[in-house]
Parts: C-alpha cells; structure tokens; sequence
C-alpha cells in the first residue's frame, strides 16, 4: 500500500497488543482515501474498553502518536488519521 500506511499500521497493531489481554486476537488495517488514512482496530469485545480509555483517552492518545508519526516522517501529506475499533461484526467505535 505505501510506506508510510505500513508505519503506521504495524506501530498502532504493536501498541495495541501490549494494551490488551488477548493479544493473538489482534488485527489492525489500513487504508488510504483521498483526504484520510483511516487505521481499523479488531479486538476481542472483552479487549474494546482497554483500547477506547476512559472517557477515550486511551484511543485519543493513539492518535495523538500516530499523527506524530506522520508529521515526522512524512511532513508533506496534509491528511487525516481515522482511527476505528472493531469489536465484532454488528459493532463499531470510530474515533475521528
């Protein structure tokens, strides 16, 4: 996909196992639209709290990283990081 969506997927799937308590359960992805990097967080449904926060701290904290990630090392890209917790197939969290 390109360097910089495999950056910053393969940091939030590392940070995210070393949160939550079934860390094999653990998928994350990323995609590219023309104005968002959306990242997409499968987690277990017992695991989703541990990965939102309190009062979202926890996911907004992410953001925070990830955004640093990509105003570091690729300064030139003006897009959004998405961020969304999947727990299962009838549930979404998506912090934007």
């Amino acid at each position: 996909m390109g360097e910089m969506t495999d950056l910053l997927r393969d940091y939030v799937e590392r940070t995210t196992k070393a949160v939550v308590d079934k860390p094999e359960a653990v998928e994350v992805t990323a995609s590219i639209s023309t104005k968002t990097i959306i990242i997409q967080i499968r987690v277990e449904s017992s695991d989703c709290g541990k990965i939102i926060g309190k009062h979202g701290r926890t996911i907004d904290a992410l953001k925070v990283l990830c955004l640093a990630i990509k105003n570091t090392n690729f300064s030139d890209d003006s897009r959004r990081i998405m961020l969304e917790v999947l727990e299962d197939e009838n549930s979404e969290f998506t912090y934007k």
